[in-house]
This record gives structure tokens, C-alpha cells and sequence, in this order.
């Protein structure tokens, strides 16, 4: 077992040793292992890994926020950069596509992460969530100005429900090219919407 952490720097390290090896373990079946698992392949004892964490499902809501926090920069990076509607669909899908555990988890939010975290947790999920959430849309709202902030907002949603929704679908029927039909269904959304 590893020593106590006494250090923010050695806290904050011991904090992501334990996303980590939660994250390699997901990734071997893409089943939620357990927190006893988690300490053991970190070499923690498990009342240390709830000293951070309250429950493996708060463990995997910190992976997964880990993750949106990358798709929204590189979100918000192509938006101030280009004007171009493919190049900013391609950015949509592109990192939840690349990365093998994105779309396993943010599948698991609603129904398997998010009932397993404490109210404070999971209201502070949705708040960083939420403003994330607001950031894009005034972006988007920025760079196609037929669009209010409200329905640049409601457009980001709508792309987010779609994109893990047509994932799921992808699950039960495969898809040869599932990147092209995911973009496609995007085009048709965006261009509703800048029809309106």
C-alpha cells in the first residue's frame, strides 16, 4: 500500500491514480468494477480510495467529466477557429469516436452514474455540465448568427441526446459506417434548425 497523502500536489496525485486504474479496469469489460477492485489495482486500501471518493459510481463521474472536459475544449477551440459547419460536426464526433470510453460512460450517466452519487455530487455534475453547456451555445450563437443563444442552446442539447442516442442504437445494429451516419444525422439536425 501507498503512503498517507499530505500534500494538495500528492492528494490531487493519489486522487488521479485512483480515476486511472478505474479507468483501465472499465476499459477490460465495461463493467463498473468495484471499489475494492479499484484499490487494489492502485495499490490503495479501499477506505482510502473513500476517503476521495464516496462510491465507485462518483469515482466513474469524475472519469467521465474528465472526458467531456476534453470534448468541450476541443469543442470551443474548432468554434473560434472555423465557420465551417462540417468542420465543426467532424469535431462533434470526432473525440467521442477516437476515445474507447467515452461513449460507455456517458451511456451510464443517466441511469447507472448519476442515481449512484450523492446529491451534491450530482448537482455539481449538472452545474459544470450546464455551463459548459453555455459556453458552447454562445459560441455557436456567435458564429451562426440566425441563431438566439436559447436556440444555439437548444441545438448543442439536441446534438448531445442525438450522438449518444444514435451510439446506443449503433449497439444493437451495426453500422459499417457509423462516423458518416453519425455526422449525416447531425447535418440534418443543424440545418433544421438554421431553417427555422
Amino acid at each position: 500500500m501507498t503512503s498517507r497523502a499530505n500534500t494538495d500536489q500528492e492528494k490531487q496525485q493519489k486522487h488521479q491514480a485512483i480515476i486511472d486504474s478505474a479507468a483501465s479496469l472499465f476499459q477490460e469489460s465495461f463493467i463498473l468494477p468495484t471499489v475494492a477492485t479499484i484499490a487494489k489495482d492502485c495499490g490503495q486500501a479501499k477506505g482510502t480510495v473513500y476517503l476521495y471518493f464516496s462510491s465507485k459510481e462518483t469515482i466513474y463521474m469524475s472519469l467521465l467529466q474528465q472526458h467531456y472536459q476534453i470534448w468541450f475544449e476541443q469543442l470551443q477551440q474548432t468554434l473560434a477557429t472555423t465557420q465551417s459547419l462540417a468542420e465543426l460536426l467532424n469535431c462533434f464526433v470526432k473525440y467521442p469516436l477516437e476515445d474507447p470510453l467515452f461513449f460507455p460512460l456517458a451511456s451510464l450517466s443517466c441511469s447507472t452514474l448519476e442515481p449512484g452519487c450523492n446529491e451534491q455530487i450530482k448537482n455539481e455534475y449538472y452545474q459544470w455540465m450546464n455551463n459548459h453547456a453555455n459556453q458552447v451555445a454562445a459560441q455557436i450563437s456567435q458564429q451562426f448568427p440566425m441563431l438566439t443563444e436559447a436556440q444555439a442552446l437548444a441545438l448543442f442539447s439536441d446534438s448531445h441526446g442525438l450522438i449518444l442516442g444514435l451510439w446506443q442504437q449503433r449497439q444493437r445494429q451495426q453500422n459499417e459506417d457509423f462516423q458518416a451516419h453519425l455526422k449525416a444525422a447531425l447535418a440534418r439536425l443543424w440545418k433544421g434548425y438554421f431553417a427555422k
